[in-house]
């Protein structure tokens, strides 16, 4: 089963400052501009980033990609006998062919989907100079445990790292992870992030952000698990948006062993040197729930209003 972390979507309080903030750092394109709604991408992709107004900032829905319709067709059917919620088996947003939504552990909403409307490559097509494509996504959970397993059993996913029972990196496909867990005493998205093409577009991207007057809040770095190059800014709404590069790729998968970082300890989170800042678990939106067709019900995790059920 082929699958990749496809798209995050994000509630926000004001779209057109989190659109602009996105594409003025990293350099996206708008290809959706519609009142309370814009799509961004950073490669031939229809979107990547979706921000969708809200009355709270947090996450709408995570899009995972997967390569064939008969694998959508399987995970359609694992979803129901783990026993997640069906939300809907249609495309919800433009640019995709077949989706369907559940709700997983965390009361996050997942959309598993094939064929997103691309851009033909040609000899004029754009290279992108900053951001390449989003990578991955951190959550920060008090069900790692359960998340994990859901993503393991469930949609498939591989464990390549953890550190000791607070951390794991989970992966979708050759990607050191698509998705990490760090467990917490809440459900939220830490970070977002996206790939630049190596150390050298690392510095052209920290030289930009500095000409903009934004300071990073930590990096750069080189994690231990995944190996990668990182750097860290808060975005408007206070959750983190990562850049890096040169991370770790797993080509061998029968042979890969899963890591346990903690021999190293918090240390291996930054391999050249400072930890992260005070204030670094702070950062972070809230899981928002879908909303029912009738009435606008909240159906697990927070609502549009940052409330919980009653």
């Amino acid at each position: 089963m082929r699958l990749h972390i496809g798209h995050l979507a994000l509630r926000v309080t004001d779209v057109e400052r989190s659109a602009t903030f996105l594409s003025d750092i990293l350099g996206l394109r708008r290809t959706v501009d519609e009142d309370g709604y814009v799509a961004l991408s950073t490669n031939e992709k229809h979107h990547e980033i979706e921000y969708l107004a809200g009355e709270r900032a947090g996450v709408d829905h995570l899009g995972l990609e997967v390569e064939d319709e008969s694998d959508l067709d399987a995970l359609r059917d694992a979803l129901i006998a783990s026993g997640a919620q069906i939300l809907s088996e249609t495309p919800q947003e433009t640019g995709l062919d077949k989706a369907i939504r559940a709700v997983g552990p965390l009361g996050l909403v997942l959309e598993l989907y094939t064929a997103m409307e691309r851009e033909p490559l040609s000899v004029e097509h754009y290279m992108p100079r900053l951001g390449r494509r989003l990578g991955h996504v951190s959550f920060a959970t008090e069900d790692r445990a359960e998340m994990e397993r859901f993503l393991i059993d469930v949609l498939g996913f591989r464990i390549t790292d953890t550190l000791g029972d607070r951390v794991s990196w989970l992966r979708c496909d050759m990607d050191h992870h698509g998705i990490a867990l760090v467990d917490q005493p809440k459900q939220e998205l830490h970070h977002y992030a996206f790939q630049l093409e190596n150390w050298s577009a690392m510095e052209q991207y920290c030289d930009h952000l500095a000409f903009q007057g934004k300071r990073l809040v930590w990096g750069p770095g080189r994690h231990g698990p995944g190996r990668n190059l990182y750097t860290y800014l808060p975005d408007p709404e206070n959750a983190i948006v990562e850049a890096y590069a040169d991370l770790l790729v797993v080509l061998d998968e029968a042979n890969y062993e899963p890591i346990d970082w903690d021999v190293h300890g918090e240390d291996s989170l930054n391999l050249w040197g400072p930890m992260p800042p005070q204030g670094w678990r702070d950062y972070g939106v809230p899981i928002l729930s879908p909303r029912s067709a009738d009435d606008d019900e909240p159906i697990g995790g927070l609502d549009a209003a940052g409330r919980l059920p009653a």
